[in-house]
């Protein structure tokens, strides 16, 4: 009879050792083939070179300052290099967007606004930023629309 009850508690304090290292994850980036799934927390993304981008936006009525790593250098954790990749909300929005974007372009997965980390209230944790101030010719719908906040995966189409 121990030996049930000991089993049974180093099982469920193994399931909940797992829930907890899982609830920390909060983006998930799938490549392409089977094994190129990466799944990042918090931690793992602040450690990535982070860029930061002061500008107006179409979010807020002041200029914020963002913070995060640019999306290529994410992506290339899946080796995702070409193609279209398809975002995704908490709120499950979706938009497929163009890996060339992220090429040409230094877009971010902000994880700061203003110096503090992103809350899900405040569009986090994680928010896809284009370079609005940078480039005029993204100051378009089509832009705006691929900003996605609340980012919780990406995977490659």
């Amino acid at each position: 009879m121990r030996w049930i009850v000991f089993f049974s508690l180093f099982f469920c304090s193994t399931l909940a050792l797992a829930q907890t290292v899982n609830s920390n994850i909060i983006l998930t980036v799938t490549g392409k083939s089977t094994h190129s799934e990466v799944q990042l927390t918090e931690q793992m993304i602040a450690k990535l070179p982070q860029q930061i981008m002061t500008m107006p936006t179409a979010w807020y009525p002041t200029e914020q300052t963002f913070e995060g790593p640019l999306l290529r250098d994410v992506l290339k954790l899946a080796g995702i290099q070409s193609g279209n990749i398809k975002l995704r909300s908490l709120n499950e929005y979706t938009i497929s967007i163009p890996v060339s974007d992220a090429l040409q372009y230094d877009v971010i997965i902000a994880r700061k606004r203003n110096g503090q980390l992103m809350t899900v209230r405040d569009k986090g944790p994680l928010f896809v930023i284009y370079p609005f101030h940078q480039h005029e010719n993204l100051r378009r719908t089509e832009y705006y629309r691929r900003c996605s906040w609340q980012l919780r995966s990406i995977a490659a189409e």
